[in-house]
C-alpha cells in the first residue's frame, strides 16, 4: 500500500479507512489486471502468458486436454529436462488450464507420432540438447527433430512469458515518473 494511502487512512474515522484501503486494493487488482502494474511475479507472469498466448495466436478455447496431458513427467519431444533455476507461481486456474490445452492440442499429433518413431527406432539414443543446426542430420534422427520441433510444452510457454512480462515491467518501470513508489487512488 502506498505511503500516501497508509497515512491518509490513519487519519480518517475506521470505517472510512477500510473504505480507502478498500478502494486501494481494487484499484492495485485493476491495475495488475490490465497490466499496468507489474509489481510481483505472478501478476507479471499472468501477463507475459496472456501476452505470449495471444502472440501464437492461442487466445481462444481449448478442448478439455485428456489426463494423459496431466501425467507426470516429460512429454515426448521435450528436451528439457529441468533448470537450475525455479519459480513458484499462483496463477489463475484459467490462465493454467489455458496454456495446458494449447500446448496440448498443438502437439498431439507431434507426440502421437514421436511415441511411434520411439517403437520404430527402439535403439536410437536421443541426444538431451537439439542438434539442429550444428550439423545436417539425416534418417531417423531428423525425423525426431522435425517432430519435437513441433511440441510445445506448458514450460516453454512459461519461459516465454516470464522473459515478456520481465520486459513489460522494465518498460512499465521506465516510464513511471522519477521518484514515484507507489500508486495513490
Amino acid at each position: 500500500m502506498s505511503t500516501d494511502v497508509k497515512g491518509r487512512a490513519l487519519e480518517l474515522p475506521r470505517n472510512e479507512a477500510a473504505v480507502l484501503r478498500a478502494s486501494w486494493r481494487a484499484e492495485v487488482s485493476r491495475q495488475r489486471a490490465a497490466g499496468e502494474l507489474l509489481d510481483v511475479a505472478d501478476a507479471l507472469a499472468v501477463f507475459g502468458i496472456v501476452e505470449e498466448l495471444r502472440e501464437r495466436g492461442w487466445d481462444r478455447r481449448w478442448r478439455r486436454p485428456p489426463g494423459e496431458a496431466r501425467q507426470p513427467g516429460r512429454w515426448p519431444g521435450s528436451r528439457h529436462g529441468g533448470y537450475p533455476e525455479s519459480i513458484t507461481l499462483r496463477l489463475p486456474s484459467k490462465v493454467a488450464e489455458r496454456v495446458l490445452s494449447a500446448c496440448w492440442w498443438t502437439s498431439a499429433s507431434s507426440i502421437a507420432r514421436l511415441r511411434t518413431w520411439r517403437d520404430e527406432n527402439p535403439g536410437i539414443v536421443i541426444p538431451q540438447r537439439s542438434l539442429d543446426g550444428r550439423r545436417q542430420l539425416e534418417g531417423p534422427l531428423a525425423e525426431y527433430e522435425q517432430l519435437s520441433a513441433r511440441v510445445t510444452t506448458v514450460g516453454d510457454v512459461y519461459r516465454a512469458a516470464l522473459e515478456r512480462g520481465i520486459t513489460a515491467a522494465v518498460q512499465l518501470s521506465d516510464e513511471a515518473p522519477s521518484g514515484s513508489r507507489g500508486l495513490v487512488p
